[in-house]
């Protein structure tokens, strides 16, 4: 999980820009590369092409969630 406290004003504002109109495309893409590994899961029986693909996932949600809670951290001082 990243931790937004431990980001700089810099990264904060980077992430929150993301989440601005027009720029939903990053997002979708992370959402389509996670639906995209889920479905390469479902179908692994390799543990180590399972284990990838389960971290692959974790990051990818990890950018997700500090996306979409930049908000939160973006007027601390």
């Amino acid at each position: 999980m990243i931790d937004l406290n431990l980001c700089n004003q810099q990264q904060i504002n980077a992430l929150l820009k993301i989440k601005e109109t027009g720029n939903t495309a990053f997002i979708a893409l992370l959402e389509e590369q996670i639906e995209k590994a889920v479905l390469r899961l479902q179908q692994a029986d390799d543990m180590v092409m399972i284990h990838r693909l389960q971290g692959r996932c974790e990051a990818f949600n990890d950018l997700l969630t500090a996306v979409k809670e930049s908000h939160k951290v973006v007027n601390r001082s």
